[in-house]
């Protein structure tokens, strides 16, 4: 991370983002669905095992082999779900996401097979693999940081959690292709026309995307930059949205094209301001917003910015939490209350 201009570190992602702030992301976002599904499996489970006791006690060898391989069948669609679900950062800076979205899938795995459940049947072995996480990432030294810490982690896990043996391998490190190194938002087709750059499809996307407010983009990026996602994005997106916005409404694309599942991003607090408010509006419009965080600080460089933390996805998810607190809506202004950011003046009260 000190090899980066540290004018570009905080820009990057890299160490900023503190893993409590990726938590309440990565765990409500990517982790939840994987929790219940694993409680729903464990009561499934829990009637088969005292079958397989019973067995072992005073049934037959068939009854025995039979009641387990239904045990074992309920371990392996945990454990495809866990070794199934790929996660993507496209703004993965060095990787801290990435990081703490594997450890998070690792550790879960790792209770899966250890739960008494399985006692006495055969073992299964940690195959969560980096392979399952995807980053892009447009500074060159960032991106291949990224791979590095990702694989850093996966080994830094297996050595915490006694399996060393699944260490002993040459090289050492592997080359993450996955982690692609490209422009996020942006890109130009063969005739130089800008194009919106393909994205893996996966089924979660986290991220802490850069924060560059709409009046100071121009500044930072340049105008023919500047220009050419305005124009990209300008049917769908205001002229001054914020940066922060298009990695939103790219997101949000991917899932109306059902190409992502579930998506949780990073944002100041101004997401919630009028002009940047539309991506979240058109978020609404084709699915809904299942979790947020409507004003948090985050310390930056000794100065102290408001941020907004937002979850969503087609619709799907039922269960909707607003800063802690479970409510039953969340408007595109971040709060449990009706929204009225659309409503109409009455022609009757016209004058008054």
């Amino acid at each position: 991370e000190r090899s980066l201009d540290p004018a570009k570190r905080a820009q990057l992602g890299a160490h900023y983002t503190r893993r409590e702030d990726i938590l309440l992301i990565v765990e409500p976002v990517l982790m939840a669905p994987l929790r219940r599904t694993w409680e729903a499996i464990q009561a499934e489970a829990a009637p088969v095992r005292e079958k397989y006791d019973d067995a072992l006690r005073s049934g037959t060898r068939a009854t025995i082999t039979h009641v387990g391989n239904e045990l074992l069948a309920l371990r392996e669609r945990m454990l495809a779900d866990l070794r199934g679900v790929t996660v993507l950062d496209p703004a993965c800076g060095s990787g801290n996401f990435l990081y703490v979205a594997l450890q998070l899938l690792k550790d879960l795995e790792k209770e899966v097979i250890n739960h008494p459940l399985w006692l006495d049947l055969p073992l299964a072995f940690p195959e969560v693999h980096p392979r399952q996480l995807y980053g892009i990432e447009v500074n060159p030294i960032a991106h291949d940081l990224a791979s590095i810490v990702v694989w850093i982690g996966y080994l830094q896990w297996l050595d915490n959690n006694g399996f060393q043996h699944l260490l002993k391998r040459e090289p050492i490190l592997e080359p993450l292709d996955n982690i692609r190194q490209m422009d996020a938002i942006l890109g130009f087709d063969a005739d130089g026309s800008p194009v919106e750059p393909e994205w893996p499809s996966v089924d979660v996307i986290v991220s802490n995307p850069p924060f560059l407010g709409g009046n100071k983009m121009r500044g930072e990026l340049g105008d023919e930059y500047v220009g050419a996602i305005r124009r990209l994005y300008g049917d769908r997106l205001p002229g001054q949205s914020d940066l922060v916005t298009y990695w939103f409404e790219r997101s949000r694309t991917m899932i109306s094209q059902r190409q992502v599942r579930r998506v949780g991003l990073l944002a100041t607090k101004t997401i919630q301001h009028t002009v940047n408010r539309e991506v979240l509006n058109r978020i609404k419009a084709t699915g809904d917003i299942f979790m947020a965080w409507s004003d948090r600080e985050w310390v930056l460089d000794g100065a102290a910015v408001r941020i907004a933390m937002i979850g969503f996805d087609d619709g799907t998810e039922t269960s909707r939490v607003l800063d802690g607190t479970r409510v039953t809506h969340i408007s595109s202004e971040l709060k449990a209350t009706i929204d009225i950011s659309k409503a109409l003046q009455l022609e009757e009260n016209s004058g008054i």
